[in-house]
């Protein structure tokens, strides 16, 4: 079931009529009439003292009360009959259930049935169509029309249920009448109570055609997002994770309507579409007989409310699942149902054609899912459509969801089938970038004695992650299973990597989840050598004191994601002895101990250890994208975060005003926290809308190459350490390094020096001689070493994410203006970042030896 802050069109509908009833009965309260004249008290329904039962049993309860439509119509005429204004909302609401309740029914039932359930709504008995578009007066009943469409409502009737609070103890204005006091709080739409059944029935029919109502809406979002995608407006990953998102939300909502059904008990042969299949047409006096004619397994008059109910997919599952047998893999040969040609115009195809297009698609694709089962085979990670169809092929049970997600799979094909760079291309581009990144971060560790600090699970964590590169997108595990165990004829040859190319939400699922690991495993390797922020504070020095023109946009773009109060412990540093009280409170050292006057004896070694307490930890700092980390990275404890509590948390970010380093919300976004501060609740595609949003901009900071900043901070160390050794050893003996993995500690020491020669000064008063501030040589001499390196390897993190990053704005500020040219920046730096072998690779297919 949906969380409370989400509103499917039913909830909503059943909301907007609570509301209309409100301020009808509110309104007649206004006008004189007495309420009491109108509700008699009620029983309380089974399903209201269950509730009860729920909360404390005291005097608080409230008491509930009735009302019919002829009741509610009685209401009507005495507002109507009044100078009382219709406020501009009570309008909207009733507008919009009309709206809804015409739409839904017209999908399925035609013109025929569109009048009669036109008439099962309180707002058309109440108002008519002929609504005000501003505060007017209400029409009276007899404005409204014949008494025929009167008497056709009056044989169905609504339920108002009306609270009576408590009457305050310590109230000013003295004693209330009761019926100023009584509030409604639900109106329960019901037919005729002579037929229970029936009207039970009714409502369920309802229900379920709101519910395909939200399903085609939920689809033209996923459709519109993966078209986005497509035109490199968002990412793989984003496309992917708002697509699943959905896929799970579309879930709950399925499972509630069936849960209504459960009680009629639907035999194997029925299900919830083909029932609203059946009676849509029945409705529409149209024949169910199928249209074999043109290859259609319905009616090709009945081609819209088919889209609708899903039942070509339904269909094509229901023949597969005939065909599944135990300790058997289903073969499905390649152009048995004809060639699937990716360049053909599938809008100029006929509703045959295209359902004999996606026939080929999804049977072709489903005996990769039979694999599963049979090999158990471990995904990297999950995803609804692989798990939902995975279910499918142990079960053989078809269900509505199933079919929904079935054609989302088939529609992302379609909107990627002329896309120049498909989903797996992405993937694998993105593969042969984390391989690369990962070879030289190994490469580089045999550079070095191995540190203490950090573990061996640490680099076996890193070489897990290639080894999921090696075997998942260089290599194919299905393909290596089918021909180990020889379950294909002779004459069939297996395409390399079938279900990645046809799956694309599961290639952004994969992705995400290897940049999520990449992020912690650098994140946590960078915590832990503490390079890239002790160069930070040597970089910020430099560039305060000497070189003003230093420019270093990696850094820059490092301390931008994750702080300056994070990195600094508050604000720049602006000399050098602020910079050393900072650095030693983020490193846990204490120099005042170690660098005392005996600092030369033999506990000079301890200098490097930190006195109890913990450097400060990088973390991540993209929030809605690291709430699905224990949804899709698997790993030891990870309980999994349910959707409910993403999304649930996602919300609360309606109600928080955008800081100044965000990105200027869209007006999507601000409609969307207008709307949770006023009611608390959202729909469920503007929340959707809220996550992609969010996603894109976090796009950046997920893609940022740790390993990359480590690597060239050790070298940029390597070099100062070179030019500067002779004076590391007259200050700190030549013990002042007990080995090459505590390289990042030079800065501790440079910093140490400049403070030591700015005391000096002061002391000798060269200060206040006017010869201007007191420079110190070795940070200059630092200076240099980074200007000379930064000039050509300064900016490679940049470069890389403006290849790999869709949303290149926060980027952009820390390049010059004359490399902004997206075209530009492509082509110069993609064979950089990827070597020349791996861009051979991706354009020939063909592996790296």
């Amino acid at each position: 079931m949906l969380p409370d802050f989400l509103q499917s069109n039913y909830r909503r509908y059943k909301d907007d009529t609570n509301s209309f009833a409100t301020w009808l009965l509110e309104a007649a309260g206004k006008c004189g009439y007495q309420s009491h004249d109108l509700i008699s008290p009620a029983s309380t329904s089974k399903k209201n003292k269950n509730k009860s039962k729920k909360k404390a049993s005291n005097d608080s309860d409230p008491v509930q009360y009735t009302a019919t439509i002829k009741d509610l119509q009685l209401l009507a005429d005495i507002v109507a009959k009044s100078a009382l204004a219709v406020p501009r909302a009570v309008i909207v609401i009733v507008k919009r259930a009309i709206k809804l309740r015409r739409q839904v029914t017209a999908w399925f039932l035609g013109a025929r049935g569109l009048g009669g359930q036109q008439a099962t709504c309180p707002f058309y008995l109440c108002t008519g169509e002929d609504l005000p578009d501003a505060e007017e007066p209400l029409p009276t009943s007899e404005a409204r029309g014949s008494d025929a469409d009167l008497d056709l409502f009056l044989n169905r009737f609504a339920v108002l249920t009306v609270e009576e609070p408590l009457e305050s103890l310590e109230t000013q204005e003295g004693e209330r009448k009761s019926s100023e006091l009584q509030k409604i709080v639900k109106v329960e739409l019901v037919e005729n109570d002579e037929d229970e059944a029936e009207r039970t029935l009714g409502l369920l029919f309802f229900k379920t055609y709101c519910l395909f109502h939200d399903l085609h809406n939920m689809r033209a979002f996923i459709s519109q997002t993966w078209s986005e995608y497509r035109d490199k407006k968002i990412d793989l990953m984003n496309a992917a994770l708002v697509t699943d998102s959905a896929l799970q939300l579309a879930r709950e909502l399925v499972q509630e309507v069936m849960d209504d059904w459960s009680p009629y008990n639907m035999s194997h042969d029925e299900n919830l579409q083909k029932v609203a299949f059946g009676v849509a047409a029945m409705s529409r006096g149209i024949d169910m007989t199928p249209s074999v004619e043109v290859g259609l397994p319905y009616n090709k008059r009945m081609s819209d409310v088919a889209e609708w109910c899903y039942v070509p997919t339904l269909t094509l599952l229901d023949a597969f699942s005939r065909v599944l047998e135990n300790d058997h893999l289903p073969v499905v040969k390649k152009g048995h149902f004809g060639v699937y040609d990716p360049k053909a115009n599938r809008e100029g195809m006929s509703l045959g054609q295209k359902f004999n297009e996606d026939k080929i698609l999804l049977l072709e694709l489903l005996p990769e899912f039979c694999m599963i089962e049979a090999f158990g085979i471990r995904m990297i990670t999950p995803d609804a459509i692989t798990t939902g169809l995975h279910e499918f092929t142990k079960t053989k049970k078809v269900d509505t969801w199933l079919c929904f997600a079935s054609q989302i799979l088939l529609d992302v094909h379609h909107i990627m089938r002329h896309s120049t760079l498909g989903a797996f291309d992405d993937l694998r581009m993105s593969g042969l970038r984390i391989q690369r990144t990962i070879d030289e971060y190994l490469k580089v560790s045999k550079s070095h004695p191995p540190p203490k600090f950090w573990p061996k699970e640490g680099d076996e964590y890193i070489k897990d992650i290639r080894f999921t590169v090696e075997s998942w997108i260089i290599g194919d595990p299905f393909l290596e299973l089918r021909q180990r165990s020889r379950s294909l004829p002779g004459k069939i040859t297996p395409e390399k990597h079938t279900l990645f190319s046809q799956h694309a939400i599961l290639c952004g699922l994969t992705l995400f989840n290897l940049n999520v690991r990449m992020q912690d495993a650098g994140q946590q390797l960078v915590t832990q050598w503490y390079d890239v922020q002790q160069l930070a504070f040597l970089y910020n020095l430099t560039k305060s004191e000497f070189h003003s023109n230093l420019s270093w946009p990696d850094m820059e773009t490092f301390i931008k994601i994750h702080g300056e109060s994070h990195i600094f412990i508050g604000s720049r540093p602006k000399n050098a002895s602020e910079s050393l009280n900072r650095l030693e409170l983020a490193t846990g050292i204490s120099s005042a101990a170690r660098f005392a006057r005996n600092s030369r004896d033999h506990n000079r070694k301890e200098f490097h250890r930190p006195d109890g307490k913990n450097p400060r930890v990088l973390t991540p700092t993209n929030t809605v994208s690291n709430l699905f980390h224990s949804q899709y990275i698997v790993g030891p404890g990870d309980s999994g975060k349910g959707i409910h509590a993403i999304l649930d948390t996602l919300s609360q970010e309606l109600c928080l005003n955008v800081t100044g380093q965000e990105l200027t919300p869209s007006s999507l976004q601000k409609l969307s926290q207008q709307k949770w501060t006023k009611n608390h609740n959202v729909g469920t595609l503007q929340l959707l809308t809220l996550l992609k949003g969010r996603l894109f901009e976090e796009e950046p900071i997920l893609l940022f190459n740790y390993f990359g900043m480590h690597k060239r901070s050790l070298e940029l160390l390597r070099l100062i350490k070179a030019k500067e050794h002779h004076k590391f050893v007259q200050y700190f003996t030549a013990s002042y390094m007990p080995d090459e993995s505590f390289i990042s500690n030079i800065v501790l020491l440079v910093l140490h020096v400049a403070r030591g020669s700015a005391e000096s000064a002061r002391q000798m008063g060269l200060t206040s001689a006017g010869t201007g501030p007191i420079v110190s040589r070795i940070v200059k001499s630092c200076g240099d070493v980074m200007q000379e390196y930064l000039k050509k390897n300064g900016d490679v993190a940049c470069k890389e994410l403006r290849v790999f990053c869709r949303n290149k704005k926060p980027i952009y500020e820390e390049i010059p203006s004359d490399d902004k040219d997206p075209k530009y920046s492509y082509f110069s730096t993609i064979e950089d970042i990827m070597g020349p072998k791996a861009l051979a690779s991706l354009m020939t297919g063909i592996s790296m030896a």
